[in-house]
């Protein structure tokens, strides 16, 4: 923002291109949608061959309907694809909280909780393990 060049302007042309050749396109809201959240996290373990970081990825529905998606690499090399889907899980979380308060605060009330959805099977042990155990300290 502060010094734009050439290759700012084509980037905003192409957006604008995009834009404008896709103006029929959108987010479709049925009317009758039930207000459930539901989400999908994954992660891609050393995805990135400089560094070795992982890329976290999520998808957040409103009942059928697609609200929220995020991809973003990890600030912490992960050692193991498990903590690596564990790091995309909290992430995912902190998301899904921050939208049940925006429908709270605007007055829609989920009449269920949240689902969400992970491929990892021992993210997801660690995650319902309501036992606090010494190793996950280090570990994650």
């Amino acid at each position: 923002m502060q010094s734009p060049n050439q290759n700012h302007h084509r980037a905003i042309n192409r957006v604008l291109r995009y834009i404008k050749a896709s103006l029929a396109r959108g987010i479709f809201f049925p009317y009758e949608n039930d207000i459930q959240l539901k989400a999908l996290s994954d992660s891609y373990w050393a995805f990135c061959d400089l560094t070795r970081k992982s890329t976290t990825g999520c998808c957040i529905y409103i009942g059928a309907s697609l609200v929220s998606w995020k991809t973003k690499k990890q600030n912490i090399v992960s050692h193991s694809s498990s903590k690596a889907e564990y790091r995309a899980l909290a992430t995912t979380v902190c998301k899904l909280q921050w939208l049940t308060f925006l429908l709270r605060d605007l007055q829609v009330d989920a009449v269920t909780p949240a689902n969400l959805y992970c491929d990892n099977q021992v993210a997801r042990h660690i995650v319902m393990n309501h036992v606090f155990h010494e190793r996950t300290i280090y570990c994650f």
